[in-house]
């Protein structure tokens, strides 16, 4: 079952959800965010650091100027 976590996080002014699924012996974790602009694909990372990394790229990529 897919969790939304307690972690909370911001980039550039956007919150960033990060959410985790147990998946046989771990858990991996992938984040969300209020952009408004809608993903293609979730991608799943084996740490909360990692998907909120990834997560922080995407806002980069959607936001000008940086």
């Amino acid at each position: 079952m897919i969790k939304v976590t307690t972690t909370k996080a911001t980039h550039r002014g956007v919150e960033i959800k990060v959410m985790s699924e147990n998946v046989g012996n771990g858990t991996t974790y992938s984040c969300s965010n209020n952009t408004g602009k809608p993903k293609l694909t979730v991608k799943w990372f084996a740490t909360q650091g990692e998907a909120i990394a990834n997560e922080r790229r995407e806002i980069d990529a959607v936001l000008p100027g940086k």
